[in-house]
């Protein structure tokens, strides 16, 4: 049984000029413990889906499943991670990684636990009193992203996490990034339109067309499982993976 289901979604915006189709007729499944990467053209509409995926948008047509339910049903089991960290630069990372359980009441021994075996776990202990401002940018996303894992989110979904970020950060941190998920058993669904990113952090791309977007192909990414998103980069199947995947963007 697939985690989630998506079947068919369309999305249409209406304007003063008329009816506006941003998606049509996109349907596939995501898989326990799958990290996908959805990849396409500059405003071909991939936040847009992932916000349909993630219960913030309500799709024109077209209905999610999670675990055969209703995706309205478990909003709970959702973490998201957003382009910008969104720390609050006033108080401590401890406080902005325990703000969403303070939020939902569940800020209780067992949590505070779990949140501090994390902030150890991924080496910021030393740093748990500082304040943002305190810290480098690829800390900040892994505070962000650790302040996502504490609420126990069953899928997460990150909305081009690293663009914010110099190159050399953003190789650094998409490892960081990759490795805490994968440690965690999380499923990851991530919006890039870095066709490197993509081929170096996924087990599959879901490629999409230029507006309106539809599937132009699902591609099985497959590497040495030993490999981290920077080795990825160097081995002999990048190329050809990225070669196919240009291609067929430029198509």
């Amino acid at each position: 049984m697939s985690l989630l289901k998506i079947d068919n979604i369309k999305m249409r915006y209406h304007s003063e000029k008329g009816e506006i189709e941003a998606i049509k007729n996109i349907s596939f499944t995501v898989d326990e413990g799958d990290y996908i990467c959805i990849l396409g053209p500059s405003g071909c509409g991939k936040s847009t889906l992932l916000n349909i995926m993630s219960g913030l948008l309500v799709p024109s047509e077209g209905s999610i499943l999670f675990n055969d339910s209703p995706l309205k049903n478990n909003l709970d089991k959702i973490g998201y991670m957003f382009q910008k960290d969104h720390l609050f630069p006033w108080t401590s990372v401890f406080n902005n990684i325990t703000l969403g359980l303070k939020i939902k009441g569940v800020l209780n021994d067992e949590n505070i636990s779990y949140v501090e075996s994390l902030i150890k776990k991924y080496d910021l202990e030393k740093f748990k009193d500082h304040k943002p401002s305190e810290i480098s940018g690829g800390m900040r996303q892994r505070v962000a992203l650790i302040r996502t894992l504490a609420l126990k989110p069953s899928i997460l979904f990150l909305d081009e996490p690293f663009s914010a970020l110099d190159y050399q950060t953003r190789l650094n941190v998409c490892n960081d990034i990759h490795e805490i998920i994968k440690s965690e058993g999380k499923t990851a669904v991530m919006v890039t339109h870095d066709i490197s990113e993509a081929i170096s952090t996924s087990d599959k791309i879901i490629l999409l067309s230029k507006r309106p977007a539809y599937i132009k192909e699902i591609i099985d990414i497959s590497f040495d499982k030993s490999l981290t998103p920077f080795q990825r980069r160097s081995s002999s199947e990048f190329k050809n993976y990225f070669n196919h995947i240009w291609t067929e963007m430029e198509d």
